[in-house]
Parts: C-alpha cells; sequence; structure tokens
C-alpha cells in the first residue's frame, strides 16, 4: 500500500458527507466530522496523556464514509431506499496497517481495535475462549487496494496533514508505550494485574473515541458549540459555601464535637496527597458532608475534573443530592453543580433542574458536571458493563474524587473487579477515593495469603480510634434472641415481642429478610393493635408509593404518634427515619447494624430523668425461612451466628457490643472465605472462566489459541482479553427482572401507552418519555413470578409485542402494593441503576 497518506488530492471533498440531519436536512461534511472528532477525542484524553494517539484515533474512525459505495449508501436511505448497511469502520483500520513501519504494535492495536468497534458492544474479544479471534477476523477482512486507495484521494488536504502529524509525534514513534503500557504498571505486583490495567486503559481510550464521536454527532444535529460543556470548575468557591454551611452548626455537646472532628479530618486529609482511604464513621456522625469536604480539597489541591459520590441505594442518592445541591447550588446554578444519575429521578424533578428532559440527559449521557451522585451499578457498568453507553461516560472517571457510600453493599462476585478498578483509578488514572461506612468490609484483608494480590491498599483512615469513636457514639444495644444463630423463633413470639416493646416506646421498625415475610408479620402486628400507624414496605411497591408511605411513617412519628414499621432490607440505607426500638431478623453484620442506624439515631430516648439511653435491637431468628437462592444472605446468617458464639463470653451481659473492629473484622473475614475464589472474581456459569482473567491474562483463550494455531505465537497480540465476552456477561443484578406498571393512586400512564399508534411519526419519542414516567409505577418481578402472573391473568401486554406489562387493578393493595400470592420471597432490586 501507499504509504504517502498525502500523495493525493481530491476535486471532490466539499461533496462527501458524513450524515444529514433529521431536524433541519443540513448535510455534515466528513472531513468536518472527523476533524471536530480528533480534536474532541485528543481533548478527552488529555488527562491521561493519550496526545495524538486519541486525535489519530477520532480522525480515522470514519474514514470509510468517503467512499463512493458509503456515499451512495447515505443518499439512498436519505430517499427511503433500503440497502445493505456499510461498514465503514474497518477502513481507518486498514490505513493504520499501511502507514505503520513494524515498530508500532502497541499503538496501532489500540487505534484499531477502538476504530473498528466503536459501535455496537465495544470492543472486541482480542482472544476469545475458543482460541479465535475477532479482532484479527475483522482486520483481515478484504477491502480492495482501489477501495482504500479511494478514501485516500477523497480525504481533505487538511484531514490529511492532520494525520501525517499524528504519525510524526514521539507517542506514535515510540509506540505509546509510556501512555499505553509504562502508566499502567503503577501500584502492579504481579503480570496479571498488569495486563489487567493495560485492558481497562485500552476500554478508557475507547471511551474517548466514542464520547468524541457522539458528541460531535449531536453538537451537530443541535447546532451546539462542542466544547460549550468542557469548563473548569471553581472548586475554591464550591468549598467555601460548603464550609459557610458548616460553620452555622452549633457543635455543642458529646455528637456535635465528633462531628465537628470528623469533618476537621476529611479536610486535613484531603488537603494531603491522593489516595484510597477509608471513613468509618459511625451512623450520625456527619460523614456525608464530611465526606464531601474531603472530596473538594482534593479537587481543589489537585484541579480535579470531577467528584464522584456513589451510593447503593436511589433513597440515598435521592436525600444527599437534595442536600448538597442546598449547599452548593443558587439560583444562577441550578441543576449545573449536582447531576443525579440513576432510573427512578422523575421527570418533575429533572424538569424543575433543567430547561427540559432532553437537556438532562445531554449531561447524564455524558456525565458532564463538577459533581454527579450515581449508584454503584451505573459506576460497574461504566468499568465493566457491555455497550457504547456505558463504555461513552468511563473517561469521565480520569482525575476525579470518588467517594462511596455504604460500600459493605458490594455484591461478592463484583469484589475483585471492585478492588483491582479502583487501584487502577486512583494509580493510573489520577483519582483519589475515599470508602465510607460504619461496616468498612476490609477489603485490604480479603482472600488468603497466596490470593493478596486481589486487595485492595488504603493510605489512611479518617476515623484514627475507631474502637472509641464506636464507643462514644453508642445508641443502641443489641439483644440475641438466637442464642448465637442456634435458637429459632416463630412469627408469633416475634409479633409479641414487638407488642410488649410498643409499652415502653412510641415507635418500632422490624426488619425482615423477605417480602413474604414482611407481609406476614404485619398482618399479625396490624391485628394486636399496638400502634396507631401500622406500615409495611417493601419493593412490591412502587417507588412513588414507598415514597409516599416514608413521608407518612416520618409525620407520625415528628407528631409522636405510636408507629410500626415493617420492611425488607430497603430501610437499612439511606432512610433517614428513627425508631424508639427495633429488631433485625438474622442476616450479615452490615445489615444489623444499619437497621440499628435506624434506632434511636438522633440520640433522641431519656430516661424518666431526661438522662440519654440507648435504644434496644434485637435478633431473631424465624422458624421456616425460605430464602430460597439468596446465597449472600445464608452465608451472612450462618457468618452471623459464629461471631455471635464466638463473642458471647466477652460480653458478660445480656446485650452484646457489636459495633466493634474486631467483631467486624471477624466476621467478614468469615464471610469471604466462604465464597469460591472464582466467584470473587465472578465466575461465569458453563465457562470455564471469569470475568477478571478474561480481562486479564484469559488464560483459557490463550490455550485454545495455541492448541488450534499450532505454528502462529500469540504474543503477537499486545492485548489478549476477550473483551466482549467478559462485558456481555457482566450483570451487576445477576436475577433478569421485568417491570410492571402499577395502577398507584390512578396514575393514567397505561392509558397513554395503550393509546400509542406505531403509525405516528414521534411514536419512538413518545414511548421512551413514558416508560421514562413510568419508573415511579413500576414493581420488578423475575422472570418465574412474570409467567405466573401472566397465567393468571394478573397482568397484561399495554402494547403488542412490546414487553410492556401491566397490572390488573385489582390486584394493587395500598399496604403492599402488588398482592399476587404469586408474588413473594426475596427482595428484588437491592441495587438500583
Amino acid at each position: 500500500m501507499d504509504r504517502n497518506l498525502v500523495s493525493h488530492e481530491s476535486t471532490h471533498v466539499c461533496h462527501i458527507y458524513a450524515r444529514q440531519s433529521e431536524k433541519d436536512g443540513k448535510f455534515q461534511l466528513l472531513s468536518e466530522h472527523l476533524t471536530q472528532t480528533g480534536v474532541l477525542s485528543e481533548a478527552f484524553g488529555n488527562n491521561l496523556d493519550f496526545k495524538e494517539l486519541s486525535k489519530l484515533a477520532g480522525l480515522l474512525h470514519d474514514v470509510g464514509k468517503a467512499t463512493h459505495a458509503w456515499q451512495k449508501y447515505l443518499l439512498d436511505k436519505i430517499h427511503g431506499l433500503s440497502g445493505k448497511k456499510l461498514d465503514h469502520a474497518t477502513a481507518g483500520a486498514k490505513l493504520i496497517e499501511g502507514l505503520s513501519d513494524g515498530n508500532q504494535i502497541l499503538a496501532k492495536t489500540a487505534i484499531q481495535a477502538s476504530v473498528m468497534f466503536h459501535h455496537g458492544s465495544g470492543l472486541p474479544d482480542m482472544l476469545g475462549l475458543d482460541g479465535s479471534s475477532e479482532f484479527e477476523d475483522r482486520l483481515n477482512k478484504v477491502i480492495p487496494n482501489e477501495e482504500l486507495g479511494e478514501i485516500k484521494e477523497r480525504l481533505s488536504s487538511e484531514t490529511k496533514d492532520i494525520i501525517e502529524n499524528c504519525l510524526k509525534s514521539d507517542v506514535w514513534k515510540n509506540d505509546g508505550k509510556k501512555v499505553l503500557l509504562d502508566i499502567c504498571k503503577n501500584g502492579c505486583c504481579t503480570k496479571k494485574k498488569l495486563l489487567f490495567n493495560m485492558g481497562l486503559h485500552l476500554r478508557n481510550f475507547s471511551s474517548c473515541l466514542i464520547d468524541a464521536d457522539r458528541t460531535d454527532s449531536a453538537a451537530f444535529e443541535n447546532m451546539g458549540n462542542i466544547l460549550d460543556s468542557e469548563k473548569n470548575s471553581d472548586w475554591n468557591n464550591l468549598l467555601l459555601r460548603l464550609e459557610a454551611h458548616l460553620a452555622k452548626f452549633q457543635n455543642d455537646g458529646k455528637l456535635g464535637e465528633i462531628r465537628e472532628s470528623v469533618s476537621a479530618r476529611c479536610s486535613e486529609l484531603g488537603r494531603g496527597k491522593k489516595g484510597i482511604y477509608t471513613c468509618s464513621a459511625f451512623t450520625g456522625a456527619g460523614k456525608t458532608l464530611a465526606s464531601l469536604r474531603f472530596a473538594l480539597e482534593q479537587a481543589k489541591k489537585y484541579e480535579m475534573e470531577h467528584i464522584f459520590i456513589i451510593a447503593p441505594y436511589t433513597s440515598i442518592i435521592d436525600q444527599n443530592a437534595d442536600i448538597i445541591r442546598s449547599i452548593l447550588e443558587d439560583k444562577a446554578t441550578k441543576g449545573r453543580v449536582v447531576l443525579e444519575c440513576h432510573s427512578n429521578l422523575t421527570s418533575e424533578k429533572k424538569n424543575a433542574l433543567y430547561d427540559s428532559e432532553q437537556e438532562y440527559e445531554r449531561y447524564e449521557e455524558t456525565w458532564d458536571a463538577p459533581i454527579i451522585i450515581t449508584t454503584m451499578v451505573q459506576f460497574l457498568e461504566t468499568l465493566y458493563g457491555s455497550g457504547t453507553k456505558a463504555i461513552r461516560r468511563m473517561h469521565r472517571l480520569s482525575e476525579s474524587v470518588l467517594v462511596f457510600d455504604e460500600v459493605q453493599t458490594l455484591p461478592i462476585k463484583a469484589t475483585y473487579l471492585f478492588n483491582w478498578g479502583i487501584d487502577y483509578l486512583v494509580r493510573c488514572c489520577g483519582c483519589s477515593a475515599m470508602l465510607c461506612t460504619a461496616t468498612q468490609p476490609c477489603l485490604d484483608k480479603i482472600g488468603s495469603e497466596e490470593n493478596s494480590q486481589y486487595r485492595l491498599a488504603f493510605d489512611g483512615e479518617i476515623i484514627q480510634n475507631v474502637s472509641e469513636h464506636f464507643s462514644s457514639l453508642e445508641r443502641v444495644h443489641f439483644l440475641d434472641m438466637t442464642a448465637g444463630g442456634t435458637v429459632k423463633s416463630s412469627v408469633q413470639d416475634i409479633s409479641s415481642y414487638i407488642y410488649n416493646s410498643m409499652k415502653g416506646n412510641r415507635s418500632f421498625l422490624a426488619v425482615v429478610n423477605t417480602k413474604s415475610q414482611a407481609k406476614e408479620l404485619f398482618n399479625l402486628v396490624k391485628e394486636s393493635r399496638c400502634a396507631d400507624f401500622v406500615y409495611h414496605l417493601s419493593t412490591n411497591m412502587c417507588p412513588a408509593h414507598r415514597r409516599a408511605k416514608v413521608a407518612d411513617i416520618r409525620k407520625h412519628l415528628s407528631d409522636g404518634d405510636y408507629v410500626v414499621c415493617i420492611s425488607t432490607r430497603l430501610i437499612e440505607a439511606g432512610v433517614d427515619l428513627s425508631f424508639g426500638g427495633a429488631l433485625r431478623y438474622l442476616a450479615g453484620l452490615d445489615s444489623i447494624i444499619q437497621t440499628a442506624g435506624r434506632c434511636n439515631r438522633n440520640n433522641e430516648l431519656t430516661d424518666e430523668d431526661g438522662k440519654a439511653v440507648c435504644g434496644t435491637l434485637a435478633i431473631f431468628d424465624p422458624e421456616n425461612e425460605n430464602i430460597g437462592s439468596l446465597e449472600e444472605l445464608k452465608v451472612g446468617k450462618e457468618c452471623m451466628g459464629r461471631v455471635l458464639r464466638e463473642f458471647q463470653s466477652e460480653w458478660n451481659n445480656r446485650y452484646c457490643n457489636l459495633i466493634n473492629p474486631k467483631v467486624m473484622e471477624a466476621f467478614f473475614k468469615y464471610y469471604y472465605a466462604s465464597f469460591a475464589n472464582s466467584l470473587l472474581k465472578y465466575s461465569i456459569k458453563d465457562k470455564e472462566s471469569s470475568i477478571l482473567d478474561m480481562l486479564a491474562d484469559n488464560p483459557v483463550g490463550v490455550n485454545q489459541y495455541e492448541r488450534i494455531n499450532q505454528n502462529q505465537d500469540w504474543k503477537r497480540f499486545p492485548y489478549r482479553q476477550a473483551f466482549k465476552t467478559a462485558w456481555d456477561n457482566f450483570d451487576v443484578i445477576a436475577d433478569v427482572t421485568t417491570g410492571v406498571v402499577v395502577p398507584y393512586k390512578g396514575n393514567d400512564i397505561v392509558g397513554r401507552l395503550c393509546a400509542l399508534e406505531r403509525c405516528d411519526e414521534d411514536f419512538g419519542d413518545k414511548l421512551r418519555s413514558l416508560l421514562r414516567e413510568s419508573q415511579q409505577y413500576t414493581v420488578n418481578v423475575y422472570a418465574n413470578q412474570l409467567r405466573k402472573l401472566l397465567e393468571e391473568k394478573v397482568i397484561y401486554e399495554v402494547l403488542p409485542d412490546s414487553g410492556i406489562y401491566a397490572l390488573a387493578e385489582e390486584f394493587y393493595n395500598e399496604d403492599f402494593g402488588l398482592s399476587s400470592e404469586c408474588f413473594a420471597g426475596g427482595e428484588v432490586g437491592s441495587l438500583i441503576f
């Protein structure tokens, strides 16, 4: 192939297009799109030091559109003529194949993989588990020399000049080793970890290209300035606003002193070095604003790009976002500082904060805001999820402060992926991280010594004396009614305990393990008439219903009414309520302590003399408990029973001291040791590999390749990861559920869905808008439950062949939500998108 890319001049450059606008019918020149994408890709890659490599990928990604065949395909499509979709991405990879002098293996491969797979699910299997190579197959696709020559001839002089300049850059000449390889060695103790880092870095490289391509396309469609949103955040001003707010607090008394101390310590470490920190502050110690102070100090000192606050529950996100927004935003900056990203954000809130839902979606797609508050699911999918939407956001994580709330809720199968992902972001991408929870899951001690490479190394702890801190904030006594997990209680006995407890309390919280348990206990407590108001909370109720119930509970608690709440674990975190007494069905230590955080939360309980006293949380193990396939709950129960037995002799009284670092360390040691190492690496059923292995050294793929291709050396692949297979199998919430729209409060969403006509030009837009709105009125059901609900005609399909289901009105109950008897069992969706 002719290696002089600028040896031809085109006389038809101005007639070569990348796309036509759907709004006004105007055409975007291909040369303009390539140039702008190159500029954006380089800008997005600056934090990762990709420089000319990411620009080169942007310039090459769509060069295949320059052919006469593709231009004809575009015009035919505009005129309504259907034709076979033409591959326009492989040509860019072919062009750079000829431009390489043989020394740019690493850089060339990174660009080729990113260019060829910038649509669809993202990067391919460099080596598949069967020994095949999707990357190599695509690269070997035959494109005639005449066609490649035509592309070179028809590219604009400006585009060719920029490409030539990129090929003269030091980063290209040095094969990108400094930015694609050397940076990935930071903190690595094994070759496996190095390869894992390289794989994530390639995903980051791909992210820059994908975001650049989509951003320029959207800017052309909306006639916007592609760089309008790229502004530096005024971290100093935001920090001053937070400190002015903190200064208003009267930190009188013991609790005030503790909160001030935690906040000051966060500020101190925030002014220190980047790293991975833990904050083991107990409930009520003010860790939400203290951790924000740490993040703002780090962002200010190191001129960071973003702050991410990542939580497992939308209730936490909702609550924290409103608090932080009220402090850091004013009328002029409303919706421009804090961005909430989760599926339960209401249309009303989007429209209140932004000019339109479409404007919110633009920010949400790109995470383009100073402070992003999102879920653990979305964070993990950005690192490991399939599809270009997830990959597009990834580069935004670089040079950011990451604050994780309630990190102990991390799904067991994602443990090692989380540890290595955080380590990569901090050691290779300029991030800092803080892991907040009163029940630290000991991620620095996980696994046996031979698997110590999967541990997360910490750089500091906010709470300097955790034992003393916990003791000073003791507000709850724990009463073990299980005798170390050996004694079970009937639901009638448990109901009687609540009845008797209400003689000395005005409020009580019972947290159970399954929805069927919640319903059963609710009925018994309600029949006992021990309270004026008895509430049930579970995910059988749609989000709007649950929010309304929580608001009612909060009001009655504030009014001093007699209130009992029976809930599944959804109340354990992020619901700011305080009850006089509590019980928890036997579960993992983290769940028990989270429930304790809803008892005497504000240290409001006093004796007859007005002296502060502790509340009591009783632990029960119910008879005939059916927790089915909830493996993590089963293991948590077993390990908790073991801990209760082992520490029994140390407590020497009727109460057990569970808020204790030694107890926590013992529990998590037993808990993680109960799971196979392969599961902690996210093993895949029916595959002899795990996601972590596939994204690192991929031993199964390598072995199969060597077996099939005996005369070929797989080592010529600088990347050997099975990206596509790993990402396609990654799912934070493994149990697939389907949403059912419910008739809560007579909402008319189902009626509006039924009124849609597929033939309408705006059918797709209206459908998407209604589906977003319907999320507030949706209950998720498992596949087996869906089948049974359909068989019993409890639900029906709203639109033929749409997969959108609605619940018949008579099956939605004000107390329980979806009330069909076939719908019971474990809680759905403890982590939310």
